[in-house]
């Protein structure tokens, strides 16, 4: 696995590096998993000098040295308070504090942590405005809601501390994979040469495309229909759902029901690619295959047809009114107890767990668009690497013990599952084969659901975790749902699969330019979406809203985003 060099990594901070005098650096590309290369001067360094010397870490640290020895134990001889700001879930069962692996875990540390946690809602401007207020906690630990360019940004500033030389005098694990692995720290560098950030790692394939279509396998049993293989199929049976009471409360059914993501675009953008744009989630671009030229999504035609057509199943009730307003734990509810007729989510546990009918919602082939040009929207340019997971302020007077205490969790073994899913034998076990397994029960005898996994462990929401391909590897699948959602991922959702795009960060002057475009830009594309899906969409309507993306400078944030990509591509 060592050295494995990516095609398609990207080298703008070639123009950085000038700049700043750091040598040829790789900026980063930042997205829910991406990666980048090094140039051809960073691949004449000796591994071991892609992260800077020691020496220089102890210049850095702001706190008195505590002396304590890389991956040995206590990692401070005093008692040591870090804060860390962290997102949580509705699922998550108890306060990370109360955590039987941390509260083991900081006695043999002897460092506590105050866990601020957020509402995975409310988190997306919460730390937008904690950055901005300047009371800052001592890190933040993993969201997909971070934004790289808003990092940056306070990175600029002074509010968030490169990680470079602490990584060197503080780590053995993120050391390791570092000077090991050439992507992960291409991964992390921004275009100043400094990394800022840790990203969480998971290579496990079954999240290659993030959301697939699932649909209820009872509904269609009820209705005696075969699984839908186009969307005008899918269409016919969405009406019988919405037009009898299949679980006999005496309502008519839900259609097509998901949540409604904070900050990011709505999850119809997924099914738009049946009618052939990827919308990509950070960028708002559309790749195609063969190609290098990108399109701004939100204002092609193919999105206003898919607008058009899904208006229609609006009019029709096909579609959950609360679609642009409920949160997971609504879904999941609704789902449960009174029955959806088809999601676009992550998982079957989205929908439905924890009791008999766990295996109602099955995975949905991908159904054929209008035009038979569908596509599907690839999970990052690298499936599994979620940069941006982890980041340290300013404010906080023990950067190395902080380091120190998330590298132990980053050694793509045991620490690593026991952090995403308990400890061995609750949700987990080695089988007699040598290989390991998720379990569908807990001990106590009652299945697994998202809730109870959760009693036991982070499920990564506070600590980022490393979990390599070759660990992944010895993973035996025995779920029928997973075998089920892997069977689909290598067939259909694959086979249309659109090139992954990352998340650019660019330099200074332009990072800040496209950061203030993309706020107000992507915030009006968001409401229009709403607003053309319920209300339709005219030739007017829709001329004035290509204008007011123009005036928003969609032009623009498409030329630079275009000029980094052609960078990346090109090297």
């Amino acid at each position: 696995m060592k050295k494995r060099m990516i095609s398609f990594l990207l080298t703008g901070a070639m123009l950085a590096a000038t700049v700043c005098g750091c040598g040829k650096q790789e900026p980063q590309t930042a997205s829910q998993d991406t990666a980048t290369q090094e140039d051809a001067g960073a691949q004449e360094k000796e591994p071991e000098k892609a992260i800077p010397e020691a020496e220089d870490a102890q210049e850095t640290d702001t706190g008195e040295s505590s002396g304590f020895v890389p991956g040995e134990f206590p990692i401070s001889e005093e008692p040591i308070t870090i804060r860390i700001m962290v997102p949580v879930s509705a699922s998550q069962a108890k306060p990370l504090a109360e955590l039987d692996m941390i509260k083991e875990y900081e006695e043999k540390t002897n460092v506590h942590v105050e866990w601020e946690e957020v509402s995975m809602e409310a988190y997306a401007e919460k730390y937008k405005l904690t950055l901005a207020s300047g009371d800052l906690p001592d890190a933040f630990g993993p969201s997909f809601a971070y934004d790289p360019s808003v990092i940056y940004k306070y990175a600029q500033e002074g509010m968030i501390v490169p990680l470079d030389e602490y990584i060197q005098s503080s780590t053995v694990n993120i050391k390791k994979w570092m000077n090991e692995y050439d992507e992960f720290r291409a991964l992390s560098t921004y275009p100043d040469g400094h990394i800022y950030a840790l990203p969480s790692i998971d290579e496990n394939q079954n999240i290659r495309v993030d959301n697939l279509l699932y649909i209820n396998q009872s509904f269609l049993d009820k209705l005696n229909m075969e699984m839908p293989k186009t969307l005008d199929e899918l269409g016919d049976y969405l009406r019988s759902v919405t037009t009898q009471d299949l679980n006999g409360d005496g309502r008519n059914e839900y259609g097509l029901s998901f949540e409604a993501l904070q900050n990011a675009p709505s999850k119809y953008t997924y099914l738009f690619g049946l009618f052939g744009v990827a919308w990509d989630t950070k960028g708002y671009m559309n790749s195609r295959q063969g190609t290098t030229e990108l399109e701004f999504a939100p204002t092609m035609e193919e999105t206003r047809k898919a607008l058009e057509y899904f208006h229609g199943w609006y009019e029709e009730g096909l579609l959950d009114p609360e679609n642009f307003t409920q949160n997971g734990t609504q879904l999941k509810a609704k789902a449960k107890t009174e029955g959806v007729g088809a999601s676009v989510v992550f998982w079957y546990l989205d929908l439905n767990d924890g009791d008999e009918t766990q295996n109602e919602y099955r995975v949905m082939p991908l159904p054929e668009g209008p035009e038979k040009n569908q596509v599907w929207r690839r999970n990052g340019m690298i499936p599994g690497y979620s940069a941006n997971q982890f980041f340290i302020t300013s404010a906080n007077e023990h950067p190395q013990e902080t380091l120190a205490f998330i590298d132990y969790w980053m050694d793509n073994s045991d620490n690593a599952l026991i952090n995403r899913f308990g400890p061995q034998g609750y949700s987990w076990d080695y089988l007699e084969n040598g290989k390991w397994t998720e379990l569908a029960n807990i001990p106590t005898g009652e299945p697994r659901t998202m809730e109870n996994s959760t009693l036991y462990c982070t499920w990564g929401t506070g600590i980022p975790y490393w979990c390599f391909g070759d660990f992944w590897s010895q993973k035996e699948i025995t779920a029928n749902t997973a075998l089920e959602r892997q069977g689909a991922l290598n067939g259909s959702y694959m086979e249309y699969a659109t090139p992954g795009l990352p998340e650019l960060v660019y330099e200074e002057a332009e990072n800040r330019e496209a950061l203030n475009i993309k706020t107000d830009l992507f915030k009006y594309v968001d409401s229009q979406i709403a607003q053309f899906i319920t209300n339709g969409v005219t030739d007017e309507s829709w001329n004035a809203y290509v204008k007011k993306c123009q005036d928003l400078q969609s032009g623009r944030w498409a030329e630079l985003y275009q000029k980094y990509y052609d960078l990346m591509m090109a090297d």
